[in-house]
């Protein structure tokens, strides 16, 4: 958590019972929900259906009653995505977002069989064209049983789903942030500590100072409580800016301007803040800061959207930073926006600063690329931290096809070795169960992913109305997971085809 400027290592580690108490309860109730269904089914066969190993009747209605209840649960969550993508209220389209993700899972899990033949039969396709009689019969063996190839799938479908929504989400937020920074950033440098806390008054006047530096904007935050037209009480963070702002930053307005809003008992704010308040020019704020010091601000300018989360807080509040230290005497900066004088260039003046702020380590130089990075390391960790999580779920996924080829040979031992005593190679009788292993691997990939990218173009919906609008969907990494699971089929099929290639024929044959 170092990134973000936390440091864990300055608190003793809290255990809370809850934790665990509520993950054991969880896991045996799910556990036991899911073995409802199968129990069920099992008790309703006969004892004489069982004896004679007999496939049980009525398979074809079960999976009518899926294609019911798929269609009908499927419905519903297009329709939540599609109410997250129409609306404009960031709550309520979260609120539907969740609904939705939630509902289209379950209705993929449970139409998973109905999808087996017609999406195996395109993934296999090419299966008897490259590899002969062995491909066509690993195919066909994935088809057999479209329950068990749905069932086993539907563990890697979840996990890599999530892993396609994460991918689109986090892609479009770093493209956003690029956008937004080259579009809000017009300082040659932002002089900020590495974990974002202010810093002495001293690096001010060390920055100041330094040869080559043309202007100096400071930017200096302050915890406040406003009480808005509507009668709520926002407690929030405002930003101070200099007056020049305007030539470190490219704010645009829908209604005033930054000398306005910087000017001595003014504030401004973001549009649609003000407009969700009743807030308009020339509303007049109570604003109350700490220390129980308090004073009235008249509204004087409205950035939009995308600028006031240039600033970062709630309602995109800032004013001039002489408020700042007028109602929080002893402040210190945040941040320094920098630009060069002229006849300076940009990597002189940086490498003039950086030695200007040796003594202070903490403190970091940062141009816009820098800034890009910082933003994109930031993403990473959380989508790492995502991922690591997911891997887990991919792993139970892979015993899971590794389970269902295992039992599939169970069963099928007489048929291989019927096989085998008609001239199947052991090194052919792997290689269909590995392509057998590949083809389910990659159906749940191919679901999975087809998932996740419609979560994931509602989820920068979502984002949109937080003004990172751009949508950017890595291909790269979609087609790097759907070869990763082919590669992930071809692992877990390694013990199942090693057993079946094991086998004596005639025992095999014997087999009942």
């Amino acid at each position: 958590m170092g990134v973000f400027g936390m440091n864990l290592k300055t608190t003793d580690m809290v255990i809370g019972w809850a934790t665990p108490v509520s993950a054991y309860v969880v896991g045996v109730g799910v556990t036991f929900v899911a073995a409802y269904l199968p129990a069920r089914r099992a008790a309703g066969v006969s004892p004489m259906a069982a004896l004679a190993d007999a496939e049980i009747a009525g398979v074809g209605r079960p999976l009518r009653a899926r294609a019911v209840v798929g269609s009908v649960v499927g419905a519903a969550g297009v329709a939540a995505l599609a109410g997250c993508a129409a609306s404009t209220r960031t709550a309520s389209a979260a609120s539907l977002l969740g609904l939705g993700v939630v509902l289209t899972l379950i209705a993929t899990v449970i139409a998973g069989p109905l999808l087996v033949r017609p999406v195996i039969r395109v993934l296999g396709a090419a299966f008897p064209a490259l590899f002969g009689s062995i491909g066509r019969m690993s195919q066909r063996n994935a088809l057999r049983n479209p329950r068990r190839t749905g069932a086993t799938a539907a563990a890697l479908m979840v996990g890599l789903a999530l892993v396609g929504g994460m991918s689109v989400a986090s892609a479009s937020m770093s493209t956003s942030f690029d956008q937004q920074i080259d579009k809000t950033l017009g300082a040659d440098f932002v002089i900020q500590n590495a974990n974002f806390t202010p810093f002495s008054q001293e690096v001010t006047d060390q920055v100041r100072g330094t040869q080559g530096v043309g202007l100096v904007v400071r930017q200096r935050f302050a915890p406040l409580a406003v009480t808005l037209p509507d009668g709520k009480r926002v407690k929030t963070t405002a930003a101070g800016y200099d007056d020049k702002v305007d030539d470190v930053a490219h704010v645009t307005y829908a209604a005033g301007d930054t000398a306005a809003a910087l000017a001595p008992g003014s504030i401004g704010m973001d549009v649609d803040f003000a407009k969700d308040h009743d807030v308009r020019i020339g509303s007049v704020l109570p604003v109350e800061f700490p220390g129980d010091r308090r004073t009235e601000l008249k509204v004087g300018a409205l950035t939009d959207q995308d600028a006031a989360e240039g600033f970062g807080m709630q309602g995109g509040l800032f004013f001039g930073i002489a408020a700042v230290e007028k109602y929080i005497p002893g402040g210190q900066d945040s941040a320094l926006y920098v630009n060069a004088a002229g006849g300076t260039g940009a990597d002189q003046l940086r490498s003039r600063l950086d030695r200007t702020l040796e003594p202070y380590p903490q403190v970091q130089v940062r141009d816009q690329s820098d800034y890009k990075k910082l933003v994109h390391d930031q993403i990473a960790v959380l989508l790492y931290l995502v991922y690591a999580l997911l891997g887990l779920a991919i792993i139970i996924a892979v015993l899971g096809v590794v389970n269902t080829l295992a039992l599939s040979v169970v069963e099928r031992t007489r048929e291989i070795g019927l096989l085998r005593a008609i001239g199947l190679a052991r090194r052919q009788l792997r290689r269909m169960i590995r392509l057998e292993s590949v083809v389910i691997a990659v159906f749940g990939a191919v679901l999975g992913l087809a998932l996740g990218l419609v979560w994931g173009v509602c989820t920068q919906q979502v984002l949109a109305l937080q003004g990172m609008k751009a949508l950017a969907i890595p291909w790269s990494t979609l087609v790097a997971v759907v070869i990763g699971s082919a590669v992930v089929g071809v692992v877990a099929a390694l013990l199942p085809a090693l057993r079946a290639s094991r086998m004596n024929v005639l025992a095999a044959i014997a087999h009942e």
